[in-house]
């Protein structure tokens, strides 16, 4: 017995996955995607074609040809065999990817990672409408799931992370990453202690600014750099008023050397130096200093040593003996 819904190909639809087009297609090079469209439009209806007439259906060489099928295989989009090719199930393949095996435990562990799961799932989900429109690529989600455990971070100090990325027009794995780790590496896990590092991160920022406008840089501090104003600014506790009677050591020369700068706010430092006024007369001190070490009379370097006197008998005793 055998069932069949006839329906003119007119009508009929090709199925393409959510999955391929957020996460796949956007990297993609424009023929691989004619071909997995076709593709899956063919293994709908088990269609026998050549490769030469796929070519000349999509109008593409058959070197294009060829190299796109090459292209999807590496991608594991699709496998070649002796008769065709078979198209992966790309969302089994992400199932298989994200699904872990559930553990047991305690029905106090239970419900607390439950609530916990919760308050996770809504913050991504809070994530998904505020930064990719509900759009959010499956990849992403175990990203972020992977920044929860590597990190320990609060919900909302993830939802500030994305936030401050997406600021910098820099939503990117790569990025946030680099943020999430440097944030990890300052003990940044709860929102308190993510205000109390963004404030002085303002601090180093602004400073960082004013120095550069004052050096006629035309360009943003170097990460390098900043580290420097960071030591300034918050452990040193110095502002611009203060900086710019070291900055003025710097005035005519070409190359700017912040580790220079950073000796002499060390010194300042290190000798209780602490308003614009110090600094001054600590600067004059050391100018004064190194004037009188340049007036110091020089030792002259001939004739500086007392010559040695010999005896009339020393001369004979040495005339002798060359004799014998």
């Amino acid at each position: 017995m055998e069932f069949k819904a006839l329906q003119d190909m007119l009508f009929s639809d090709t199925l393409i996955p959510d999955i391929f087009i957020c996460d796949i297609m956007p990297s993609l090079p424009s023929d691989c995607v004619k071909v997995y469209i076709y593709g899956l439009f063919l293994c709908k209806y088990y269609k026998q074609t050549t490769l030469d007439e796929i070519a000349t259906k999509l109008g593409m060489s058959r070197d294009s040809l060829n190299a796109a099928l090459v292209y999807l295989e590496n991608e594991n989009l699709l496998v070649r065999t002796n008769k065709g090719f078979t198209f992966v199930d790309i969302k089994g393949m992400e199932v298989s990817r994200t699904y872990r095996k559930k553990e047991e435990s305690t029905p106090g562990e239970a419900l607390s990672n439950t609530q916990a799961n919760q308050k996770r799932s809504q913050c991504i989900e809070s994530m998904n409408q505020m930064f990719f429109q509900g759009s959010m690529p499956g990849h992403w989600y175990t990203f972020i799931d992977n920044l929860f455990s590597q990190h320990h971070f609060d919900e909302d100090v993830m939802i500030s992370l994305f936030q401050y990325c997406y600021n910098n027009n820099a939503l990117n794995k790569k990025y946030v990453g680099q943020v999430a780790a440097s944030w990890a590496k300052r003990n940044i896990t709860s929102h308190f202690e993510l205000e109390k590092y963004m404030e002085s991160f303002h601090k180093t920022k602004e400073l960082g600014y004013k120095i550069a406008k004052a050096l006629n840089f035309n360009r943003s501090l170097t990460v390098y750099e900043e580290e420097f104003v960071d030591i300034w600014a918050n452990e040193y506790g110095y502002n611009m008023d203060l900086l710019e009677v070291a900055l003025q050591n710097m005035a005519g020369k070409s190359n700017i050397n912040f580790r220079y700068i950073n000796t002499i706010l060390s010194n300042w430092y290190k000798s209780g130096v602490k308003t614009r006024e110090e600094a001054i007369a600590h600067s004059r001190k050391n100018l004064s200093s190194a004037k009188d070490k340049l007036n110091t009379p020089k030792v002259p370097q001939k004739n500086n040593f007392k010559q040695r006197q010999y005896s009339n008998e020393f001369y004979e005793n040495l005339k002798k003996s060359t004799l014998k």
